[in-house]
């Protein structure tokens, strides 16, 4: 509707530009029939020195006969002058005819395209309604993604990923692996005292979990980097009563650590 209004302005402007040019065009047309029909009379009466009238013919002196002269030569200069009027105005009139159309060629392409995006946008949203949902991910999947963006580093995303794994799958087996990763996101940035916490849960809420052992061990290197040394060494001198078959690797690191700690047995 928008697109109706502005051609039906533009037309009314056309109509109103036209009638505004043609006023004065025929007002000097009727001019100039005038005069020349004046200037017809004046040439009838005046030959060789002689007014001729309607009844006879009379003689004039030299004086009225210049004066008859110059009359002529006024009406035919006025004649002149209103010829060249009508000329420009008529080519005015072309000119503006010619813009007028050329507006009215462009504003109705321009609403013939605008049509044509609405039905291509129309027509693009129809299919995208129909399109099915992408299948959802399995748990794995979803585990695999989390990991891989904390191998590559992005911390920040990973924190998210592995959150978003133990929200949607808390009873999953992999969930005190993704518990014990998400603490490693906040762990690899410093962030200790987020990252106990999850160590913490990760040690008593997956305690059957693999990755319990390794919780325990990080729960007291956070705890160190706190400063609570008596946390730590709690830390690492319950891992080997917790979890005796825990990996070799884990049970010697916290060995090592409660030696430089000079934990008490």
């Amino acid at each position: 509707m928008k697109h109706l209004t502005l051609v039906a302005t533009v037309l009314l402007f056309a109509n109103s530009a036209l009638a505004q040019m043609g006023t004065p065009l025929y007002s000097l047309q009727e001019k100039m029939e005038r005069f020349e029909h004046d200037l017809i009379l004046l040439q009838q009466r005046v030959y060789k020195g002689h007014i001729i009238s309607d009844d006879a013919e009379k003689t004039v002196s030299n004086e009225q006969a210049d004066d008859l002269l110059n009359k002529i030569m006024a009406q035919e200069s006025a004649l002149n002058e209103l010829t060249q009027k009508v000329e420009q105005l008529t080519h005015e009139l072309s000119q503006t005819k010619e813009q007028l159309s050329k507006m009215n060629a462009d504003i109705q392409m321009r609403f013939k395209l605008l049509e044509q995006d609405k039905t291509s946008k129309n027509e693009s949203a129809a299919p995208q309604k129909t399109t099915p949902d992408a299948p959802k991910k399995t748990p794995q999947e979803q585990y695999d993604e989390a990991y891989n963006l904390l191998r590559e580093g992005k911390h920040v995303a990973a924190e998210k990923a592995f959150l978003d794994f133990i929200k949607n799958n808390s009873s999953h087996d992999l969930a005190g692996n993704a518990n014990y990763w998400l603490g490693e996101t906040y762990y690899a940035r410093g962030q200790y005292e987020q990252a106990a916490p999850i160590f913490a849960e990760g040690f008593t809420t997956y305690k059957k979990n693999s990755k319990a052992p390794d919780n325990l061990l990080k729960l007291g290197l956070t705890m160190n980097k706190l400063g609570k040394k008596e946390e730590a060494c709690s830390a690492f001198t319950a891992l080997p009563d917790e979890f005796p078959k825990a990996n070799a690797t884990t049970l010697t690191r916290a060995k090592d650590e409660a030696k430089k700690l000079a934990c008490p047995q």
